[in-house]
């Protein structure tokens, strides 16, 4: 008796199992016929793209006191070089360099750091001493775009690191990198009678990590006016136009991807048209000018947690009537 219980109970296990394998198989080899399930909710995505190792944040570098310094842009070179623009997002940074001579009594090794945009006397001079190899200088001054140029001889080569203090914000791989504030079709739209005025300004976000970001639900905000706001999408935008194929266009959004940016990607917020090839991303701001030309305006980026990010201003010429891009 005890023997036919046990053999019905295995036999049955084996066909349980066995009914469980056919299913998995049968669900394997069925096509999707449906369209795609809703994407989860915000939160979800942005606890996916927020929890990445910490490889994908900027170099931050420990010092005393518990001070935290965040790498801006790293130079290297060998003579006489002006370095692109870099932007200062605070009011604390520091410049780290070293020169290697053969013969360090010759070496000619000076830097000239200036505002980017604005004419006059440069901002710091750091001028090289025969006896040194490196030093740190501290500037305090910032909240815009600086170049450095640097005056070199009788060296073999050079370094330049340049660190902001960090904040909270500037930890955050995704950033604002630039604000295109003085569109150049805004003598036209003036002269045509145009309710749109500078369609074509816009603020340009990086990705500067090396991880995807999901910026799904991400706000972006004239912070200097309190308004306008932009809002990112849970999916990119389907970029189709009336001259596409439709249908083939169509077809290549589905499934829609997740808004996000992929490892140094950038895309921009333009004030009222569509680009395409930057995104596709658009206040849609019918009375124009979001971005002041005659006093900067702030621009902040916040998760959607509400907290901030990033955060950028730009510099205005004083010849302000030449279109500018930062």
């Amino acid at each position: 008796m005890y023997l036919a219980s046990t053999s019905r109970c295995v036999a049955l296990l084996l066909l349980g199992l066995a009914l469980v394998s056919a299913s998995s198989t049968v669900a394997c080899r069925l096509p999707a016929p449906s369209p795609p399930s809703p994407a989860p909710p915000p939160a979800q995505l942005v606890v996916a793209a927020e929890s990445q190792r910490p490889e994908q944040l900027p170099t931050v570098a420990n010092v005393a006191g518990g001070e935290l310094w965040n790498t801006v842009e790293t130079f290297t070179g060998q003579g006489n070089e002006t370095t692109s623009p870099f932007h200062i997002s605070g009011t604390e940074w520091r410049i780290t360099w070293t020169a290697d001579a053969e013969y360090p009594e010759y070496a000619v090794f000076d830097l000239f750091v200036y505002h980017e945009g604005a004419q006059g006397m440069f901002a710091k001079m750091i001028s090289h001493s025969g006896d040194s190899a490196g030093d740190t200088t501290y500037i305090y001054e910032g909240g815009q775009d600086y170049y450095i140029k640097v005056v070199a001889a009788n060296l073999r080569s050079w370094s330049i690191t340049v660190e902001d203090y960090a904040t909270k914000a500037s930890l955050s791989p995704v950033q604002i990198t630039r604000i295109y504030y003085k569109g150049r079709d805004q003598l036209e739209s003036i002269e045509e009678g145009y309710d749109i005025v500078e369609a074509d300004e816009y603020v340009e976000i990086k990705n500067k990590g090396d991880y995807p970001q999901v910026i799904g639900g991400w706000v972006l905000k004239n912070i200097s006016k309190g308004s306008p706001s932009f809002t990112f999408p849970i999916h990119m935008p389907c970029c189709c136009s009336w001259f596409d194929d439709w249908e083939t266009c169509i077809e290549e959004c589905v499934p829609p991807s997740p808004c996000a940016l992929e490892p140094h990607q950038s895309i921009r917020v333009y004030t009222g048209e569509v680009d395409d090839e930057s995104g596709g991303f658009c206040f849609h701001y019918v009375p124009g000018d979001i971005w002041d030309n005659e006093e900067p305006d702030i621009a902040a980026l916040y998760n959607s947690r509400g907290e901030e990010v990033s955060e950028r201003s730009y510099v205005i010429p004083a010849e302000n009537n030449v279109p500018a891009g930062e």
